[in-house]
Order: structure tokens, then C-alpha cells, then sequence
């Protein structure tokens, strides 16, 4: 077998999650991370989280276990009820996301990731684009006071990118959940309490 198949074979957390009805293993991330920092809101349904790339809907299904309100944005709905904007993360605007959840989130996520290519270098530069649009919607998008979390693929924009979270949050954390493989270069950014 070869390494990409065994990287790509079904481990504990993939089993785990298909066993309990979630889509990708992604979602004990994100359950490691409130459990860590406890970023999603407590406010029952009046809460409202921002989900972009949510297909295929792992992170957005636990936050409305959760009893968050979930707007998710990707290029394919997840195949669950929902609320969910077809369309690119990059080309949205913020006001069409404010306009979907009537007003601003209290918790706004990311995990979206590019199609790789297997050059490190691109991947993490298309990566790191998407995770700086992340948060640029935190401006328009998220109350003040809110939580934000982000995948970011390591590399030499990281640093850069931290400090922009920085600017932005009055807690910024760096975490690489459990749940992320082993060989896996993400790791995620946590954003406590936007200014």
C-alpha cells in the first residue's frame, strides 16, 4: 500500500465520526478546540455561527447540536437541512452573509482548505489566502466580543498571518488539535474576543 492510501485510510477519529453520523472526522477539531478555549456561544438559538467551507457539514451539523444557529457558505451545500449559501468564500459579500443571518455572528469558522497540489509552498499561499479572507469577514461579519477559528497550513506566511489575528482579537491562540493527523501540516488559529 502506498503512503498516500495509508494516509488517506480510515484511523479512529474517521470511524468515530461516520459511526456517529458527522461527514469527515473534522468535526472532533472543532470539538477539541471549544472544549479547550470554548469559542461557541452559550446563548441557546439566539447564537448565530458563520461557517465558511462547510461542505460537507460536519463542523456546522455539531455547532447546531450545540443549539448555534449555523450559516454556512461553500461551493456545495452540505446534503442535510440547513441554511447554507452557494457560493465561493472568496466572492461573497459581507453583506449578503450579514443579510443571511440578520445581523452579525457570534462565532465565525473556518475550515477551508484549497485543492492540493502537493507543492508545500503553493498549497500553503493558496491556503493562507483563504484563511486572510476568513478574516477579513470578521470585520463585517462578527460581533464585537465574538470567537474565531481558522485552519491555517504552516509555513512562512503563518507568522504574518498570527499577527493580523492579533490586530484583530484581544486572545489569539496557535493549536493543533488531537484529531489532526499526524504527518498533517494544519494547525489552527483561535481568536478570542474581537476588538
Amino acid at each position: 500500500m502506498s503512503s498516500s492510501k495509508s494516509y488517506q485510510r480510515a484511523d479512529h477519529y474517521s470511524r468515530k465520526a461516520q459511526a456517529q453520523g458527522f461527514a469527515a472526522r473534522s468535526v472532533y477539531k472543532l470539538d477539541e478546540i471549544d472544549a479547550r478555549f470554548r469559542v461557541v456561544p452559550r446563548g441557546g438559538s439566539s447564537s448565530v455561527a458563520l461557517d465558511l467551507g462547510c461542505f460537507p457539514g460536519s463542523w456546522s451539523r455539531w455547532l447546531q447540536q450545540q443549539g448555534v444557529r449555523v450559516v454556512g457558505v461553500d461551493l456545495r451545500a452540505p446534503e442535510f437541512a440547513g441554511e447554507w449559501l452557494v457560493a465561493s468564500a472568496l466572492e461573497v459579500t459581507p453583506e449578503a452573509l450579514v443579510g443571511a443571518m440578520g445581523g452579525k455572528a457570534d462565532l465565525l469558522v473556518s475550515d477551508m482548505a484549497p485543492a492540493t497540489t502537493g507543492a508545500r509552498f503553493t498549497d500553503h499561499c493558496r491556503q493562507i489566502e483563504l484563511a486572510r479572507r476568513a478574516l477579513e469577514l470578521t470585520d463585517s461579519c462578527l460581533k464585537p466580543g465574538g470567537s474565531f477559528v481558522a485552519k491555517v497550513f504552516d509555513g512562512e506566511d503563518a507568522p504574518a498571518y498570527i499577527r493580523e489575528v492579533q490586530g484583530r482579537f484581544r486572545e489569539v491562540r496557535r493549536f493543533k488539535p488531537d484529531a489532526t493527523r499526524e504527518r498533517s501540516v494544519e494547525f489552527f488559529v483561535v481568536g478570542l474576543n474581537r476588538r
